[in-house]
């Protein structure tokens, strides 16, 4: 059985454009030169039939003069050759004199009519158009054909730099997203993770790895930023990691996930592969390690704050006024979300549980990082190596800054095991008056999960188990800490 789906054989062309047969695909160009000579890279095994508006040499031979020809015989011809040659790669190059010559409205009728023609003979067809030349001709032929591609030009230095957007004959996530490319040879190479290349990267465990040791070799002078990719289908986890990510310092990733850094950094080398991201090497150092007191044992100060009394601890990490968002503006945000959820989905359908738990996920997600990136600050500026932990007997200690620091409430803690604790927190404002059928204050989750992982250099996991929003007497919190 014949497929529906036309690979042209570059691979990295055909990740992100998609054509079938039986296609027709309007290709705009800036200067009208370079469409031509993408093309022709592009097919140069197909050997492609050329059609032009005045007599060229190939070597293929298979260039037709159509300037000569009446628009009806052009038509006759065309369709001809559509015959002899089912399923081949057609370039029409004779537009603009076309146009010029005959009324529009005649030729666009005459292109409406081939589209039967293209799909029953199952050619791939590309009509070459100079860009804003004849711009309510090109606004109806984007209408007609089944895709579009734009060829850009940019001046860059003393030469010119090339790229190309897609527009409908593409996956979704490369929608009106530009790429850029050169043509070197014979080959036709395009940007991908900033590298221009004309096979895909493969994901395989040892390219992983050998990533993965790339970036710690050379991590205080890496940067992730934005790739060329837009990620779809990931689960609401990776979408989130992907946003805290991005614009970021490597190094500082480590700081903010050490416990688990070797996880990330898979996660890295795979969306890096894929083109979701790109590691960007800059020729200086990005940090200065030295502000994050590696390698400095912890001092007296911080030990006997340890070991005193909650009140003198509390007090001695939040000594520098820190930040807080007021509760009423938590409050106003929660029901802000749950509003808007009732209003498109109703109060218990299973869309609309779908949809907030995604929406509490990314907000527990958010608050993880708000809880790191605190507790990092908190213990830089104390003068202690960031990248030390400490000993498990504090933890209780620890959860109860966090809830007093962060939302100045006041909690119990409770070890059900030595992995396992309990932590009530008394008048959480964050679910004030509010009914729900899900534990609902994921900020508190998150702030937990964040600051108690990067204090005691070890994964955890916390979720609330009980909750005001679903009519408990208090919020209950199940800290776990994974071995």
């Amino acid at each position: 059985m014949k497929t529906d789906r036309f690979y042209t054989g570059h691979e990295l062309f055909d990740e992100i454009v998609t054509i079938d047969y039986g296609s027709s695909i309007l290709v705009i160009d800036e200067s009208f030169m370079e469409a031509k000579n993408l093309l022709l890279t592009l097919f140069r095994k197909q050997k492609p039939y050329e059609l032009a508006s005045y007599e060229v040499k190939a070597p293929s031979g298979q260039v037709f003069n159509m300037g000569n020809l009446s628009l009806s015989d052009a038509s006759v011809n065309i369709n001809k050759l559509r015959e002899d040659s089912k399923e081949s790669v057609i370039i029409h190059n004779y537009l603009p004199d076309f146009i010029i010559k005959y009324e529009p409205e005649v030729f666009l009728r005459m292109l409406e009519g081939w589209k039967d023609r293209i799909k029953s003979n199952r050619t791939v067809e590309f009509y070459l158009l100079p860009k804003d030349a004849f711009r309510e001709v090109e606004k109806k032929m984007m209408s007609i054909v089944d895709g579009v591609i734009e060829i850009r030009v940019k001046r860059e230095g003393k030469g010119f730099g090339l790229s190309f957007i897609v527009m409908r004959c593409c996956k979704p996530e490369y929608h009106l997203h530009e790429f850029r490319y050169k043509i070197e040879g014979s080959k036709l190479l395009i940007e991908w993770e900033g590298e221009y290349r004309d096979k895909l990267p493969l994901i395989t465990f040892d390219e992983i790895i050998h990533r993965v040791e790339g970036y710690k070799r050379d991590l205080p002078y890496l940067r992730i930023e934005r790739g060329t990719g837009l990620p779809i289908g990931l689960p609401t986890y990776d979408y989130w990691l992907l946003s805290q990510l991005e614009g970021r310092d490597m190094f500082y990733i480590k700081i903010l996930f050490y416990e688990r850094f070797d996880d990330i950094l898979r996660r890295i080398a795979k969306w890096h592969i894929l083109g979701y991201i790109r590691v960007v090497k800059k020729s200086e150092k990005l940090v200065d390690e030295r502000k994050f007191n590696i390698g400095k044992s912890v001092s007296w100060k911080t030990r006997l704050a340890l070991n005193l009394p909650l009140g003198f601890t509390k007090r001695f990490v939040s000594r520098d006024r820190i930040r807080a968002v007021p509760a009423d503006v938590y409050a106003a945000e929660k029901r802000a979300i749950f509003e808007f959820l009732k209003i498109f989905f109703g109060e218990s359908t299973e869309l609309g549980i779908e949809s907030l738990e995604n929406l509490l996920s990314l907000e527990e997600g958010f608050h993880e990082v708000v809880g790191r990136s605190t507790a990092a600050e908190r213990i830089r500026k104390l003068g202690e190596d960031v990248t030390s932990s400490i000993d498990l007997k504090y933890l209780p200690k620890i959860i109860k800054t966090t809830i007093h620091v962060g939302y100045k409430l006041d909690c119990n803690v409770k070890e059900v095991s030595p992995d396992l604790f309990l932590v009530t927190v008394y008048d959480c404002f964050l679910c004030e008056g509010m009914k729900s059928i899900r534990p609902i204050c994921r900020s508190i989750s998150g702030a937990l999960t964040g600051a108690c992982s990067l204090t005691f250099k070890k994964m955890m996991s916390c979720r609330e188990i009980k909750c005001k929003a679903l009519g408990d007497e208090n919020c209950v919190f199940e800290l776990k800490i994974e071995r």
